[in-house]
């Protein structure tokens, strides 16, 4: 049961507009964002970085990647809500479902280039302590992207960093349609993972 109700679109005025503009990416009002709108400046500016760090058409890095890299930092967080969200946004951004299920696995399954495996494993550590991500991995990636790119990759971590804290400490609850497409697939969460 989530701490804080969410405000129902119609009492989140001041950002009704760019919750609906998320609506209008995803196919649903995230109750993450109705929930932040008790304070609309901050919803607003959540919103803000998720238009600029994943839902940017002039990013440089493939959106599909993005979304792994945002999966595996959910995932290393254990955050049930987000682990839910990026897992719909990757399948919805050309991750095929085979994939998206071996997400966990990027390190020796034969799905993953090298390129997606340095970008993943920054994100599973970064994910889980920033402090931690590995001098040699870091590296790895720039050796694989330009600097406008990575500050695209370790953007999606910290940006999840804050999404899956939020949602976590809130216990926000996950949609329908969201519960609905995972029902339809083979998602078991980030606790099957772990």
């Amino acid at each position: 049961m989530a701490h804080l109700k969410p405000l129902d679109l119609a009492e989140s005025r001041e950002a009704a507009e760019e919750i609906k503009w998320l609506a209008g990416q995803t196919g649903f009002v995230a109750n993450s964002m109705l929930t932040l709108s008790h304070r609309p400046e901050i919803a607003r500016a959540v919103l803000n970085l998720i238009r600029a760090v994943v839902r940017n058409p002039d990013g440089t890095v493939d959106p599909a990647l993005l979304w792994m890299v945002a999966h595996v930092t959910s995932l290393s967080n254990g955050c049930q809500y987000c682990s839910a969200h990026t897992f719909k946004n990757g399948a919805d951004n050309g991750v095929p479902q085979e994939k998206l299920e071996a997400l966990w696995e990027f390190e020796t399954s034969p799905l993953f280039s090298n390129v997606e495996r340095a970008a993943l494993r920054v994100a599973l550590s970064g994910g889980q302590c920033p402090a931690s991500a590995d001098p040699g991995d870091m590296e790895i990636l720039r050796a694989h992207f330009s600097t406008a790119q990575i500050v695209e990759i370790c953007s999606v971590i910290a940006l999840f960093g804050f999404n899956n804290r939020w949602n976590a400490l809130m216990e926000t609850e996950l949609e329908e349609s969201v519960e609905t497409f995972l029902n339809s697939s083979n998602y078991n969460g980030p606790d099957a993972t772990a």
